[in-house]
């Protein structure tokens, strides 16, 4: 054998070889990296999903803190500033008895007995009364300045002391005899007197005095404000303690001093200083209170989680509330909003594993792949180099290659139906389902292998199945293409949705329909704006009565009744009275709310075929129908009408917790008969309501052709 022969054939033997492990090696390194790349992307994407994460779980618990902070500093403002005003309000009750007493006295024995004998019958029936706690009493003195009533001070009773002074200067018993000048309820006023508790020192009292003509006498009584601020204060402890946010979030209160003023989580800490508290405890609350000195914020801290019983980060809101002093702080234990992250953590670690073993699975049939395909390069070029070709060798590489190929179509066929955002499916020709993508396993809660071979029945109820039978059988049985809304409800009937189905047939190469394919969208969604958008068109949004478009169109259905049956109608034009006074005062909130209530009550005045529409701002309108065909009587129903109304609507309305009372103004336009314009009737029921408003408002007008016409 020739030399180079030799050569050759041995070349031809290791040059493939050496280029099988060249590019095995190649293969597997890239392989690798590729992997590498992919878990350390995957890592990185999660920890940055982590940071984004905490940073809004952080974000949000610190708005949480912020938004009850500002809740509570209000609760407590408005406490504060209603002492005044209870004060006033106690004040007034027992001064108007005691009047109706000394009235009552002096009726019954003016004539019988002298008016020294009535004056002492007045006093000694005043003298015992107490109230308030013990601290009340009532005091009478005449319009000169000369005691008549001093229970407490006995001694100065028949002494005229018109120049008495409390410790700032102010005039005592002038300041009560012009109070006594004023109208009732207004006769308030201001000065300071002796502590019940320290009779040496003066504090501020709040007296409420009436003028008692007979005598020329002024009856009054009063109290000390700071004890009307202990009481609201300890009125908003006990509000506070029952405030909860959250599950573990509520209000605790420390005082100036450092005593702990509320602790909800454990009420024994309650009115002790923090250097008196259990080491736990003491350090948490010097912490709050030192916060609280440098101006409050934010600040986190150690406590025990009374659920578990373990020492756990807290984060609270520290602010102090003036003038009282108190230090507001507002917390909650950081675990409660910080689950998200726990959870997600977990979720992570539970598919680190799946993941790992399918990265790692993916990568070892990327390698076995590359291994084929280098194996079968190899091969070539061994045959290429001892020059044959095994055709019987290539024709099953390109069998398995084409496998390959039908294998990698079906794969994304698959990957492509469970991508689209469509419920896809496709039942036999006995309405059994043979394919469902994976839409269609989530609205079933089941996988593909358990969804095939069932029906409609199996999932929805009997009303749904039968329709969507009706639909499949037009399809499999008749060959249409059918595109039609079907709305399914579950089998278990708590679950509703529309979806826009189109169905198709699918045929054999005889044109024998042996299946149909259905694309199913849902549109339960869309339909529900839709609706939403119809109602809004017709009703209105605030108080959700008829608008002007749908009071037009009933009214414009009304008249053409009353032109055939010659029935009356009556439209009742209303408008509030000094509304925008209300606005320009509590703010456009409430007056949104006096509306809500305006409208509930109006309904609440008329029949349920009759119409209460809105037609702006503060204008309503009503709508009677069918109020008989002579015209007395039809007015006398509308005045009927129009009087409750005015009575319903002029009761007092509670706003921000004061009474407020508003009146309306009404116009009404009687009408029946032919060539009556809608337009024309509305204007002439507001022509009316003007003149309503003319006569001094909180009443009702007519509609009168000899009217004044007003501009529009």
């Amino acid at each position: 054998m020739r030399p180079d022969i030799v050569s050759l054939s041995d070349q031809a033997r290791v040059i493939p070889r050496l280029h099988l492990v060249g590019t095995l090696v190649v293969v597997v390194v890239l392989t690798l990296a590729l992997g590498s790349i992919f878990s350390w992307q995957h890592i990185d994407a999660h920890r940055a999903s982590i940071a984004r994460l905490e940073q809004v779980v952080t974000a949000k618990l610190e708005a949480r803190l912020d938004a009850e902070m500002a809740s509570a500093l209000d609760y407590l403002e408005f406490t504060r500033s209603r002492t005044e005003e209870t004060l006033r309000n106690a004040v007034i009750e027992p001064v108007e008895a005691a009047l109706q007493i000394a009235t009552a006295i002096h009726a019954r024995e003016v004539g019988r007995r002298p008016d020294d004998d009535i004056q002492r019958l007045i006093v000694e029936a005043l003298r015992p009364v107490r109230f308030f706690d013990g601290r009340g009493y009532f005091f009478i003195d005449d319009m000169s300045g000369r005691f008549i009533l001093l229970p407490t001070a006995p001694q100065f009773e028949g002494r005229l002391m018109p120049d008495n002074q409390d410790d700032t200067g102010r005039y005592i018993m002038r300041g009560l005899i012009d109070a006594a000048r004023l109208p009732p309820g207004q006769g308030f006023f201001r000065y300071r007197w002796y502590r019940p508790d320290d009779p040496q020192r003066m504090a501020d009292k709040l007296a409420y005095v009436r003028h008692f003509e007979p005598y020329d006498w002024l009856i009054g009584t009063g109290d000390y404000t700071y004890e009307w601020e202990i009481h609201l204060q300890n009125e908003a402890l006990a509000r506070l303690r029952g405030f909860r946010f959250g599950e573990s979030g509520y209000v605790g209160l420390i005082d100036a001093e450092g005593r702990s003023l509320l602790s909800p989580s454990e009420p024994e800490l309650e009115g002790k200083h923090f250097s008196e508290l259990p080491a736990e405890q003491g350090e948490a609350l010097r912490t709050l209170y030192a916060k609280a000195r440098e101006g409050g914020g934010l600040v986190r801290y150690l406590w025990r989680n009374p659920a578990t019983g373990v020492l756990a980060p807290k984060l609270a809101r520290v602010e102090t509330a003036q003038p009282w002093g108190w230090i507001l702080v507002v917390a909650v234990f950081e675990d409660e909003l910080h689950g998200a992250l726990l959870a997600e953590r977990e979720s992570f670690e539970r598919m680190s594993g799946p993941r790992g073993r399918g990265l790692m699975i993916a990568l070892g049939l990327a390698l076995g792949v590359a291994l084929v395909a280098s194996w079968l390069f190899s091969r070539w070029s061994g045959r290429l180099f001892m020059r044959y070709h095994d055709e019987n060798r290539a024709q099953r590489a390109a069998l398995r290659a084409q496998a390959e190929r039908l294998r990698e179509s079906e794969d994304k066929l698959a990957t492509i139906l469970d991508s689209v955002e469509a419920y896809i499916y496709i039942k036999g020709a006995d309405y059994r389902y043979s394919y469902a993508n994976r839409l269609v396993c989530d609205l079933f809660d089941c996988r593909q292998a358990d969804l095939v071979g069932k029906t409609d029945a199996d999932f929805f109820d009997a009303a749904t199945a039968a329709n969507l039978a009706r639909n499949d059988r037009r399809v499999i049985e008749h060959g249409e293409r059918v595109a039609v809304e079907e709305i399914n409800t579950t089998r278990s009937g708590t679950a509703e949705r529309t979806f826009m189905s189109v169905k198709l047939p699918l045929r054999r190469e005889d044109g024998s329909i042996y299946a149909l394919c259905g694309i199913s969208t849902d549109i339960t969604q869309r339909k529900a704006m839709e609706e939403e958008i119809r109602h809004l068109a017709f009703y209105d949004a605030l108080t959700d009565l008829p608008n002007r478009r749908l009071l037009v169109d009933r009214l414009q259905q009304l008249l053409a009744q009353g032109s055939r049956n010659a029935q009356h109608g009556a439209l009742l034009f209303i408008d509030l009275d000094n509304f925008k006074a209300l606005n320009d005062t509590l703010g456009h909130d409430q007056g949104d709310v006096l509306l809500v209530e305006v409208a509930c009550r109006l309904r609440s005045c008329v029949r349920e075929e009759d119409t209460v529409a809105r037609i702006g701002g503060d204008e309503f309108v009503v709508m009677l129908g069918g109020l008989g065909v002579r015209e007395d009587e039809a007015v006398a129903h509308a005045r009927a009408v129009g009087e409750k109304i005015l009575d319903c609507l002029g009761k007092h309305y509670v706003l921000q917790g004061h009474v407020h009372v508003s009146t309306p103004s009404i116009g009404i336009r009687v009408f029946a008969g032919k060539g009556l314009q809608v337009d024309e009737l509305i204007r002439q029921a507001d022509l009316a309501m003007y003149e309503a408003k003319a006569a001094g408002r909180n009443t009702l007008r007519f509609f009168a052709p000899e009217l004044p016409q007003r501009p529009h």
